[in-house]
C-alpha cells in the first residue's frame, strides 16, 4: 500500500523511541535507569480523580462543545485572570487533547505554505515537525549555553525575514530547564513591538515548575499591546501530574480560537468529557497540588546538578525550571570503550543504554548536538544510581 509522501518528512519522536527501548529492556528483566520520560512520576491528586469519578456518576460522559465545556472554559479564564490579571473570555479559549494537540491545531490555523516560525534552540522536538506538517518553515535560532540557552535579540533579528509569521517562546524550556527572566523578555518585547506581523506563541506548559524563588512573568504582562497577536498554550499534564488525562488549551484572539475549533471539529472533536471536569478541579486546587511537587523537584534538581557536575568533563547549566538537566557531554567525543566509539550524542546515549543500562535522550533531537537530556522526574535513589552509572561509563572511556 502506498503511504503519503508527507510521512517521509516526519521523524519518529526520539524521546518516545528511547523510552520504548528502555521499557523493552525492563520487560526482559534488565535493571534500567531511565532519564528519558518527560512526565512527573507523581500520581494525580486524589481530589482531581474524585472530581472525575463524580462527573461520571453525574452522567457527564457525553459529547461537549468541540472546544470544551462552558464550565471548563470559564475555569481556564478564571485561572489566567489570577495568573496574569487579564480578563480572557470563553471566545478566546479552546481546549484540546493535550498541549501538543493544541500546538498542532494552532500551527495549522495560522500558517500558510512558506510561512516561517522562529524556534529558539534547544527546542522541544515536535515544534519543527508540526510547523512543517502545516506547510511552514521552522527557523532555528540557537541560544548559547553561557547565556542560559536564551537567544539574543540580535540573533532573532538576524533570523527574521519578510516571511516570518511567528515565534515560539517556551518558558521554562524543555529540554534545558532554561528560564527566560523579565529582563530578557523585556528586550524581546521591544523587538516584537517593532515587528507587528509576528505572532507570539507562549508555550507555558512548565510555568508552575520554577525554582530558586524565581517569579514567572508572561511576556504579555510586559507588553499588553501584543494581545491581538499573542497565544498562550498550556495544560495540566506537567504541573498537575495529569499526563495521561490529555488536556491542553490555548488562550488566543477569537479568530484564532475559531479556526482551531474548526480544525478540531474535523479531527478529534472535544477533549474527553471526564478529563475536562477533572481539569476544572485541578485549576481550582492550584498551588495546593503543585507546591509539594515543586519542592520535590527542587531537591532532585539540586541533587542531579551536583552529581553531574562532579563528573570530569561534564558541563551543565543549572536548570531553573521544568524537570530536565541538559549536560554537555561533547568531551567524550573520540573516545572508546566496550566496542563503542563516541562520535555523537546518539553514540553516547547508545553506549549508556548498552553498557550501564541508563536511558537518556540525545541532544541532537532538540537541535543541540553534543548534549543529552535527562529528566529528573524520578526518585532521588534512581537519580543517584543512574548518574553513578554514567560516571562509571565515562570513566571507562579512553
Amino acid at each position: 500500500m502506498r503511504i503519503a509522501d508527507r510521512i517521509a518528512d516526519i521523524p519518529a519522536s526520539p524521546t518516545l523511541a528511547i523510552s520504548a527501548k528502555a521499557a523493552e529492556l525492563k520487560r526482559a528483566g534488565v535493571d534500567v535507569v531511565s532519564f528519558s520520560a518527560g512526565e512527573p512520576d507523581f500520581d494525580t491528586a486524589a481530589s482531581i480523580c474524585e472530581a472525575a469519578t463524580s462527573a461520571m456518576k453525574a452522567g457527564r460522559t457525553h459529547y461537549t462543545p468541540v472546544g470544551g465545556a462552558p464550565e471548563l472554559k470559564e475555569a481556564i479564564c478564571a485561572h489566567y485572570k489570577r495568573k496574569t490579571g487579564f480578563d480572557f473570555t470563553p471566545a478566546e479559549c479552546v481546549a484540546s487533547c493535550g498541549a501538543k494537540h493544541t500546538l498542532y491545531n494552532l500551527f495549522l490555523s495560522i500558517l500558510n505554505d512558506g510561512d516561517e516560525v522562529i524556534i529558539p534552540a534547544p527546542y522541544w522536538v515536535s515544534y519543527p515537525t508540526q510547523v512543517r506538517i502545516a506547510g511552514g518553515v521552522p527557523v532555528e535560532v540557537s541560544g548559547a549555553a553561557e547565556n542560559g540557552f536564551v537567544p539574543s535579540v540580535a540573533d532573532l533579528e538576524a533570523a527574521r525575514t519578510a516571511n516570518t509569521r511567528a515565534i515560539v517562546i517556551n518558558n521554562p524550556t524543555n529540554p534545558t530547564g532554561a528560564f527566560w527572566d523579565r529582563s530578557q523578555l523585556t528586550e524581546i518585547a521591544e523587538w516584537l513591538k517593532a515587528n507587528p506581523n509576528i505572532i507570539v506563541i507562549s508555550d507555558a506548559i512548565y510555568d508552575e515548575l520554577i525554582y530558586d524563588d524565581l517569579e514567572y512573568t508572561e511576556l504579555l504582562n510586559i507588553a499588553p499591546e501584543l494581545r491581538d497577536r499573542y497565544v498562550i498554550v498550556n495544560g495540566v499534564s506537567k504541573a498537575f501530574a495529569m499526563t495521561g488525562w490529555r488536556l491542553g488549551y490555548a488562550l488566543a484572539p477569537p479568530a484564532v480560537v475559531s479556526a482551531m475549533q474548526k480544525i478540531q471539529s474535523q479531527s478529534t472533536s472535544n477533549p474527553t468529557s471526564v478529563t475536562q471536569f477533572a481539569t476544572i478541579e485541578a485549576l481550582k486546587q492550584g498551588e495546593a497540588v503543585i507546591a509539594p511537587m515543586r519542592r520535590e523537584f527542587t531537591k532532585r534538581r539540586d541533587l542531579i546538578y551536583k552529581l553531574l557536575t562532579d563528573i570530569p568533563g561534564v558541563k551543565l547549566v543549572k536548570p531553573r525550571g521544568a524537570f530536565y538537566a541538559f549536560p554537555d557531554i561533547s568531551s567524550t567525543y573520540g573516545k572508546s570503550a566496550n566496542g563503542h566509539t563516541i562520535e555523537s550524542d546518539m553514540d553516547f546515549a547508545t553506549y549508556l543504554l548498552d553498557t550501564v543500562q541508563v536511558a537518556v535522550v540525545p541532544g541532537g533531537a532538540f537541535g543541540a548536538p553534543g548534549f543529552i537530556r535527562m529528566s529528573y522526574a524520578s526518585s532521588e535513589a534512581s537519580i543517584t544510581e543512574g548518574v553513578t552509572r554514567i560516571a562509571r561509563a565515562i570513566a571507562a572511556l579512553s
